[in-house]
């Protein structure tokens, strides 16, 4: 359906509130996220604003959506990876990672979502919508256990359903992200490869698991190798340009 001129010109100020809300919350944080800042960066009266979104919990929302999709496809890349069952949990677990590492802070973004009350204040839509694509998300990674079962790659386990086991991997990789950018002081700690780390857990979670086949480090690498370069080089090239560009900005 082509859109009108005004149709289109709406659909643009749409999209650039959600831009300025998205740097201020990377910026400054959701607390300082407000109608009128908005409006006064955007050069727009509030009431443009709020013919657009109701409040700022609708604007965090609508970027949490936002977020999702963009992890849904990645999800959707990871499950056709053309590998064992193992293989493409894993580079669900690694999508997510690199989902985690572009944009401005995905992981602290849907953080706030589960905060200061934000889902009481959104309208029904865009809840209804969050959750479908949340509840996708993890129907998606749990279709692939559940087919790893019926495959005979992992045996039935007696006290954790598949449900469990995706639970599981979703806190090992969700509560990962949110140390890593955090201000503890990783590295002093010992952990130099937050990401790697992560990784390697993994490995020793499914191969604790009994999953087939079992992993060791050197596939784990030819894994890493094939998807930076292949399955998600669009994404890594993202993460690797970002990461020079910030060194080169540090060293000047």
């Amino acid at each position: 359906m082509t859109l009108s001129r005004k149709q289109r010109e709406i659909a643009a100020r749409h999209a650039l509130f959600l831009e300025i809300a998205d740097s201020i919350l990377a910026e400054e944080g959701f607390h300082l996220l407000t109608m009128e800042r908005i409006a006064e960066i955007a050069e727009y009266s509030k009431g443009t604003v709020y013919q657009h979104f109701t409040c700022k919990e609708e604007i965090l929302i609508q970027l949490c959506i936002r977020c999702m999709k963009e992890l849904h496809a990645l999800f959707e890349k990871a499950a056709a990876y053309e590998g064992s069952q193992r293989d493409r949990v894993v580079a669900v677990f690694y999508a997510h990672q690199l989902w985690s590492r572009t944009g401005n802070n995905q992981t602290d973004l849907m953080l706030h979502l589960s905060m200061h009350g934000v889902r009481e204040k959104v309208t029904d839509e865009s809840r209804n919508e969050h959750d479908r694509l949340e509840h996708s998300l993890v129907r998606l990674v749990e279709g692939l256990v559940l087919q790893a079962i019926d495959n005979g790659e992992l045996k039935k386990q007696k006290h954790m359903q598949a449900a469990d086991i995706v639970f599981g991997l979703w806190s090992l990789s969700t509560g990962g992200q949110m140390l890593h950018v955090s201000d503890l002081p990783l590295e002093d700690l010992g952990i130099s490869e937050p990401n790697m780390t992560m990784l390697r857990t993994l490995v020793v979670m499914l191969n604790g698991l009994n999953w087939q086949p079992l992993h060791k480090e050197a596939h784990l690498k030819k894994l890493l190798k094939l998807f930076n370069t292949e399955l998600f080089a669009e994404q890594y090239q993202q993460i690797v340009s970002a990461t020079n560009k910030n060194s080169t900005n540090a060293s000047l």
